[in-house]
This record gives structure tokens, sequence and C-alpha cells, in this order.
């Protein structure tokens, strides 16, 4: 709960219970809209510049008695007319998706049903060639009593095209590129091809680069900031040939419901591996790096990761 205030050319809420401001300037709104909820409960929808990242925010708690002065004052003050908008309320879970911007849409007969924004999100993969799973970031804020959206699914029915570049890949792509979230905006390092992770299970490809690791996988993808991880270890495994690394993650890698809080990788501790290392020749001394690191997998590729963080 909290009070919504404007001025000429500000607008904004505050938390009564925490003291908190949100203010945004008049000259950003691109569009504002006014959206039935509920019988007498009305939303102010306000959609920002591009400058402002596309962002959505939302006023809930009007009623009709409210649309009159709320309009008045986007005339007068921010030369922004207030449209009246529908939502979809049917129930239905189909409809047409579209990126407007950075907003994620959702629209089912013309009226909108939800929208995310790419800031919001956290991971994007493909489980199978006709679904699209978004995870979204947790708010860590929030009372953890409260009910939080972390991933939304979509389906594509098969249209019986064998091409891997659908629209489901082509959406992905889309939101990978406006969220960021496999984006590190960094030369890869070294790559490591087809290491076996026992915690998540699965075989991936890692991509070392100077700010995070991302790892690669058949279903999945994850990104791994380096500021994330608190500590490593090298355990060898009683009986067995193999050698796990281990990555304690101080905020947990997320898979639907599923938090990953260590991330585990298994060697081979006696084969022989070498890994191309792609820095310069004074970054590779000032590293203690060799541009070909030969030697057993575990210390080959362990070195390889511990040193670009």
């Amino acid at each position: 709960m909290g009070l919504f205030k404007m001025s000429g050319d500000l607008f904004g809420w505050k938390n009564r219970k925490t003291g908190s401001v949100h203010q945004y300037k008049a000259a950003d709104i691109v569009s504002a809209s006014w959206i039935m909820t509920g019988f007498d409960a009305y939303q102010l929808r306000i959609l920002l510049g591009p400058h402002k990242n596309d962002l959505m925010v939302r006023f809930d708690g009007f009623h009709e008695k409210n649309f009159a002065d709320l309009s008045r004052h986007f005339d007068a003050h921010f030369k922004v007319k207030l449209q009246r908008g529908q939502q979809a309320y049917r129930g239905w879970h189909w409809g047409d998706v579209k990126m407007e911007g950075n907003n994620l849409q959702l629209t089912v007969d013309g009226c909108a049903a939800f929208d995310i924004h790419a800031q919001e999100i956290a991971q994007v993969t493909t489980p199978s060639k006709n679904d699209l799973a978004i995870e979204l970031i947790q708010d860590d804020t929030r009372d953890q009593q409260e009910d939080q959206l972390l991933e939304v699914r979509f389906y594509q029915p098969f249209a019986g095209d064998d091409d891997a570049e659908g629209p489901l890949q082509q959406l992905k792509q889309k939101l990978v590129k406006k969220s960021g979230v496999a984006e590190t905006k960094m030369d890869s390092v070294a790559l490591l091809n087809d290491v076996p992770l026992l915690v998540p299970r699965g075989r991936y490809e890692i991509d070392i680069g100077r700010r995070a690791l991302k790892f690669h996988g058949k279903s999945y993808d994850y990104t791994i900031q380096y500021s994330s991880i608190n500590r490593m270890f090298l355990v060898p495994r009683p009986n067995s040939p193999h050698v796990n690394f281990i990555l304690s993650l101080e905020n947990a890698m997320r898979q639907g419901q599923t938090s990953y809080p260590f991330v585990v990788m298994q060697f081979d501790s006696e084969s022989v591996h070498s890994v191309d290392v792609n820095l310069e020749p004074a970054e590779l001394q000032q590293r203690g790096l060799e541009k070909l690191i030969e030697g057993t997998s575990k210390n080959a590729q362990s070195s390889v990761e511990v040193c670009p963080a």
C-alpha cells in the first residue's frame, strides 16, 4: 500500500510501510492506459520510452471515479491522452506473442493478457523444439510468504517443419539479445568441450570468459558471473579415477523450481588434455598461463577456469 502523486512534470508512488519512493518524469511517457482489473478496480499502466528501456510501470487501487481527474491531469500537464484499455479475462492460455520494444507481450483476441520485461528474465531455454521456457529473476526483497511468478512456458504445436530456426528459436534469440542473459560482453578466453556435470546433471560445453562462465547444454544454458562464486573445491573421489571440481555459488543457479547452490564438474584424473587460451602474450604472462595448457584434465581445465576470475 502506498500513495500515488502527480505534479506538473513528475509522477510517482511512495510505500507507506518502508518509505521508499518510485518517481518518474512525465516527459518519458509514451502512452498511458486505464485498465479494469475487477469490480470498480482499475490499474493505471504507463509505458516509458526507449531511453528508459521501455519500462512498463503499473499503479493499482484506483476506482472509476478517479478516471476523470487523472485524464484531465494527463491532458493538461503531461500532454498524453489516458486511453481505456481492455485486459484479457477469459482465462484462455493461448494467444499471440510478440516483442514490443523490450517487453514480451501475450495478447488474446487483441486484448493484453500479460507482458514480461526483458530485465526481469533470468534465463531462456528451449527444453524441446516446441517449448520455450522463461525463468524470471526472483525478488529477494519481497515477503517470502507472497506468491511470486518464477517461470513461464510457451508451447507451439508442431507445424511439420524440421527447420531448427522456427518461431520459438527466433523468439528465444530476441529474448536473449534483449535481456542479455547469455551475453557477457566479453571475448571467450577458452572453451571446454563435453564436460560432464553431476550437478546439474548432463554434459555441457563450458565457455570461459573474462567475467563469467557460460554452460551450454542440450536443453539448458546457464551463465555464472565470477562475482557470484564464493568458493571452489577440487575433491578427489575415493576409490575412483575421477576428481570433482566444485563451484560454490552465492546466488544459486535455477532450473524451474530447483535451485543449485553448487555446480559439480567431474574430470578423469589420469587422462591428458590440452586447452587453447585466447589471451595476449602480456596477459598470459601476467596470469601465469601459457598459450597451450597441457596436462591431466583436472589440472589443465581447472587452472584455466580459476585464472580469469
